[in-house]
């Protein structure tokens, strides 16, 4: 049996956890611009950062992962520009971006291709 089945084959706690967030936001997400469902959808994005924190200790567990610290320092002006550009096409709408801080997760033995091949395998598949 691998590491990522469960014994009874269904999903680790990890996919599980992750499964619930994005179900979570993706309940709120049609509520995001109403601004008498505010607290709704705040709370549930809250509960998904839970969700998400949990997967990924549940996954460092698995894969002994361990995030590299990167020492804080300015972050250049077009990198700041690009991620600004990004927000504002995402959500469509004005923004301010607080802060940006470099973070290292340090992966050495993760193929990063099959993990985009899931990322679009998980993205095609229809949520309940």
């Amino acid at each position: 049996m691998s590491t990522r089945e469960t014994s009874d084959g269904g999903l680790n706690a990890a996919e599980s956890n992750l499964g619930q967030a994005l179900a979570s936001i993706l309940r709120v997400l049609p509520w995001v611009r109403q601004p008498d469902r505010a607290a709704e959808v705040q709370a549930a994005l809250r509960c998904a950062a839970v969700l998400i924190d949990a997967a990924r200790a549940a996954h460092s567990g698995e894969r002994a992962l361990v995030v590299a610290p990167v020492a804080a320092g300015p972050v250049d002006a077009e990198i700041v520009a690009v991620i600004a550009a990004a927000v504002a096409a995402v959500l469509g709408q004005s923004h301010r971006v607080i802060s940006v801080a470099p973070v290292q997760a340090e992966t050495p033995h993760l193929n990063v291709w099959a993990y985009e091949g899931r990322s679009q395998l998980f993205v095609s598949h229809k949520v309940r």
